[in-house]
């Protein structure tokens, strides 16, 4: 059945927190950030058995699925994503850019993600159970945020289908949603696996899987501050010039990785409502850096922002 929320009828100083409760109610728990505390926002869900099928029309915002979030609802599902007016910023598992109209994006609920609207943002997004997407693409998260060229054309009929099947279902019930349910999930899948992966051959995607079990290694380490290179290889019994190989080829380095990693785990503790509690240079501390006046500069290098920009405001 339908399902519709809006901040409409709340006063103008009890938006912003209407629109948390809103974002946990409709898909997990998140943080919201914006400079202001009204916020236009209006959401129309669909649940289609296992599945949620919504049309997003908001103001500006930036959501954040942070660490304390993902502790608080440990949602385990994956989020197909595709703009219809204007174009969303992106950020997760070091990958980074904007889905344009027409395009889409999936993410994943287990990991920390940055997702950042305009006003005036529409997109329609289909919720998807974590566990069956894998059993179906066992690399599924290879795919997650752009990584490969897109096949818009897939796209967008699997958008169709999703719209509707649940515009029909929005009034009418059907005996049959489970088996809708899931051949809308078949067509996401076969969408995903439909994204143009020829250049990896077997020896990439070998040294695919390992960028990915150091990543992995990166992130439960990034606040320590001596973590380095030579640790690195070392715990995952590879050498220090084969490691820097891995990162060459996907253009980036080791060092810039771990950079990057500090600097998400750094927004993403001033960016949530805990952020107000630490000074700056405690912040600094916490994800690593030895020097809070570098964090600082490496910070605004990375936001165009200052830390203390970022800092969610009083209500």
């Amino acid at each position: 059945m339908l399902k519709e929320f809006n901040t409409d009828a709340i006063t103008a100083t009890r938006q912003l927190p209407a629109w948390r409760e809103i974002m946990a109610d409709v898909y997990y728990s998140v943080d919201i950030v914006r400079p202001e505390q009204d916020l236009r926002g209006r959401i129309r869900e669909v649940e289609i058995d296992s599945l949620s099928v919504t049309r997003f029309d908001s103001d500006h915002q930036r959501v954040l699925r942070t660490r304390s979030k993902i502790a608080q609802d440990p949602d385990d599902s994956y989020v197909f994503i595709m703009p219809q007016r204007e174009k969303m910023f992106y950020s997760q598992l070091g990958r980074s850019g904007f889905v344009a109209e027409g395009d889409y994006i999936l993410v994943s609920t287990s990991d920390f993600y940055e997702l950042s609207c305009p006003d005036n943002f529409i997109n329609y997004t289909v919720k998807l159970p974590g566990q069956k997407l894998r059993e179906r693409i066992p690399d599924i998260d290879d795919h997650l945020c752009c990584r490969f060229p897109m096949n818009r054309e897939m796209a967008q009929i699997a958008i169709a289908l999703a719209t509707k099947a649940a515009a029909t279902l929005a009034s009418t019930p059907s005996v049959h949603a489970a088996a809708i349910a899931q051949r809308i999930e078949d067509f996401i899948g076969m969408v995903i696996e439909c994204e143009d992966t020829t250049d990896v051959g077997q020896e990439k995607r070998a040294r695919f899987l390992l960028r990915q079990r150091i990543s992995q290694y990166i992130r439960s380490k990034v606040e320590d501050q001596d973590l380095n290179p030579r640790e690195i290889a070392t715990r995952l019994g590879i050498s220090v010039s084969y490691l820097h190989r891995v990162f060459n080829e996907h253009g980036s380095t080791v060092s810039a990785y771990i950079m990057d990693q500090r600097l998400n785990l750094a927004y993403e503790k001033l960016a949530s409502s805990s952020g107000l509690r630490a000074t700056i240079a405690e912040v600094a501390y916490s994800t690593g850096f030895k020097n809070p006046s570098h964090f600082c500069k490496a910070f605004a290098s990375r936001y165009n922002k200052a830390p203390s920009d970022v800092r969610p405001k009083m209500a």
